[in-house]
C-alpha cells in the first residue's frame, strides 16, 4: 500500500512541488486574485444602500401589517 498524500510540511506549502491536476497548477502559479480586496473597495457604498433598502422593507412591513 503506497501514500497517495503528500506529506505534512510538503502539503501545506505555498508551492507543492506536484501537483495531481495539471489546471491547478497553472492557477496557483499565476498571481491569484484575492476576492474579498475586490470587494472590500466597495464597501463604502453597499452597505449605507442596503441599510436604506432593509429600512424601507420594515417600514412597508410594519405599514402593510397596521
Amino acid at each position: 500500500m503506497t501514500n497517495q498524500q503528500p506529506p505534512p510540511d510538503q502539503a501545506l506549502a505555498e508551492h507543492p512541488l506536484e501537483y495531481s491536476d495539471p489546471e491547478l497548477r497553472a492557477y496557483s502559479e499565476e498571481q491569484a486574485e484575492d476576492i474579498l480586496d475586490t470587494v472590500v473597495h466597495y464597501m463604502p457604498v453597499v452597505l449605507p444602500v442596503m441599510g436604506a433598502i432593509l429600512i424601507f422593507m420594515l417600514a412597508f412591513i410594519a405599514v402593510f401589517m397596521a
